[in-house]
């Protein structure tokens, strides 16, 4: 008597757009050690930061809904007790996770800039939004041409893409509680100078970021910057978005950079920097209260760090991106290349059982490297940051 064989199982790679791609486009071997190794960071800076931001936003929108449902709408800006009170509950939540601050400077800022988001921005937004933390997920074709042979270890055809839309906007242009609205009018404004006509209802797709505006200007011109990288993400969200079937037609993307509604004395810095070397898209008008700001200001430690205009900070703030079939089929095709440049790192290690030597580093990123616990022994950090000694000729 015969017994048929079990199937060799098929599992499915799954890779998640922030804590994949995002984290392989930052650093290979940063997201070799913490994503797929999951080593602990001794430092997650940047990862208590980012979620403590998104918890109390998502927690002040959540109060706000309820209110709202009562048929009270209680819109920030909220009290100082009541804000927090949401802040340390969000605390709570994160050190359940061993998620802590890294110092009290990190914690009164994020406290400061937690403010600012929900009684500034909230204002704004928290009326727009339809929906908040929506999780999609959808199969693309495995990019197998271009993974050389020798590096190819999976039976697998396709791979799972997964992400987490922070907030989808409802926007109904004939609602007259939406007219003065700020974020509607700079909408309005992007669909007007693309000579775009949207219909009377439609969605945008809104991701937060823990981080100030990026520069135009890759770090290594034969890399992406990270200004591409999260605009390719942006316009995977609108495509994994339009797929599911209560969603309206997707006429952006928007990117909200919550660092600069507060920004620190070191970001303005960087502002001035950007703008005298036309690094940045958004500088201040001639003649506006942002530009005199600017120019008056000094930067001394002693000098207290100004107030830019709340418009303006909602500008550098806020990044819209046109969807359009053509920058969402761009987008696809570079996360495919980038799975292509993890699954070949990981073929790699395993025929050659080395780590260092077979993962793509990028020592470019200050921020990146700041955080990262590898960098006492990556190569590609110390060529980067040891110091060089005059080359001496024999002879």
């Amino acid at each position: 008597m015969q017994l048929s064989k079990r199937p060799v199982v098929y599992t499915l790679p799954s890779y998640s757009l922030t804590g994949d791609l995002l984290g392989f486009l930052r650093c290979g071997l940063q997201y070799r050690y913490t994503r797929i190794g999951n080593l602990p960071s001794t430092r997650p800076v940047q990862a208590w930061f980012g979620q403590f931001i998104h918890g109390v936003l998502e927690e002040s929108y959540r109060r706000f809904d309820e209110s709202r449902r009562r048929g009270e709408k209680n819109l920030p800006p909220w009290s100082e007790e009541t804000i927090t009170e949401i802040c340390d509950l969000i605390k709570k939540r994160l050190a359940a996770q061993q998620l802590f601050p890294w110092g009290e400077d990190l914690e009164e800022l994020g406290n400061a800039r937690a403010r600012v988001a929900v009684n500034e921005l909230g204002a704004e937004l928290f009326p727009l939004i339809h929906r908040a933390e929506v999780r999609l997920t959808g199969a693309r074709s495995l990019p197998i041409d271009l993974i050389p042979e020798e590096y190819r270890f999976r039976e697998a055809d396709r791979y799972e893409m997964m992400g987490v839309i922070d907030v989808v906007t409802n926007v109904q242009l004939y609602d007259p509680d939406l007219w003065g609205n700020l974020l509607v009018k700079e909408l309005l404004t992007d669909f007007k100078a693309r000579s775009l006509r949207p219909p009377s209802e439609f969605e945008v797709i809104l991701d937060y970021k823990g981080m100030r505006r990026p520069s135009l200007k890759p770090f290594d011109p034969n890399k992406p910057s990270f200004w591409d990288i999260y605009g390719w993400q942006a316009q995977t969200y609108a495509h994994l978005r339009q797929a599911q079937e209560d969603s309206l037609p997707v006429m952006a993307g928007a990117i909200i950079y919550l660092n600069e509604l507060l920004p620190t004395r070191g970001d303005l810095r960087r502002l001035r920097e950007e703008i005298a070397r036309g690094e940045t898209d958004v500088v201040p008008e001639k003649g506006s209260e942002a530009e005199r700001i600017l120019r008056e200001w000094k930067g001394r430690k002693d000098e207290p760090i100004p107030t830019l205009p709340f418009e303006f900070r909602l500008k550098r703030a806020l990044r819209l991106l046109p969807v359009t079939e053509e920058t969402i089929a761009h987008a696809l095709q570079e996360f495919d290349n980038a799975v292509a440049r993890i699954e070949v790192c990981r073929g790699k290690e395993l025929k050659h059982g080395r780590v260092l030597s077979t993962w793509e580093k990028n020592a470019e990123d200050e921020s990146t490297c700041t955080a990262c616990d590898a960098r006492t022994f990556c190569p590609s950090y110390t060529a980067e940051s040891e110091p060089k000694l005059p080359l001496v000729k024999d002879g």
